[in-house]
């Protein structure tokens, strides 16, 4: 009974992970464009900006959509900032 239970777990979590990857995928693909696209900021703010959205995908494919969420403000906001609009 007890194999049964982690295996019906294993399977619901790996389910959720590979459904949630193709919407991981695109907020990383937005984030890099939108780094990539702004070329006053400096190189180790871009390097730090690229790992950040990493770290949100990430806890995207683990199904933590909050810190993903979270990450991503944070990365927009260092963007917003460098382009001189702090909201």
């Amino acid at each position: 009974m007890r194999r049964m239970t982690l295996a019906v777990l294993a399977t619901a979590a790996f389910a959720t992970t590979a459904s949630a990857a193709p919407e991981c995928g695109k907020v990383v693909d937005e984030l890099s464009k939108a780094i990539s696209g702004h070329l006053t900021m400096a190189p180790e703010a871009r390097v730090a900006a690229m790992r950040m959205t990493i770290r949100a995908y990430d806890h995207c494919m683990v199904g933590d959509r909050a810190t993903a969420d979270a990450t991503r403000d944070m990365v927009m906001t260092q963007i917003r900032k460098h382009l001189g609009n702090p909201q």
